[in-house]
């Protein structure tokens, strides 16, 4: 049987593309070399407010990332293959 479960993983991915935004944003790996090697230098972090999303495909993963980058005060773009679907 072959079911389509809809928005059911919309939430958890959107959350993971904000994560993903954030890692780099911070220079994750900068903070886990400077942990390991027990240095802490200074150095600038960015923060996602005021950025720019691009999101390609504005379909239920698309909008629920789009909120929780709204969250963040990101301003959002997106697109979709169909337009009249976003007119409400």
């Amino acid at each position: 049987t072959v079911t389509n479960s809809k928005g059911v993983y919309s939430s958890s991915l959107a959350e993971y593309a904000l994560f993903a935004a954030k890692y780099f944003a911070l220079n994750t790996p900068r903070l886990l070399r400077q942990k390991a090697d027990s240095t802490w230098e200074k150095f600038p972090v960015e923060e996602l407010r005021g950025k720019t999303l691009g999101v390609i495909g504005y379909g239920d993963i698309g909008r629920a990332t789009g909120t929780l980058a709204k969250a963040f005060g990101m301003e959002v773009l997106a697109s979709r293959r169909n337009p009249d679907l976003s007119k409400g």
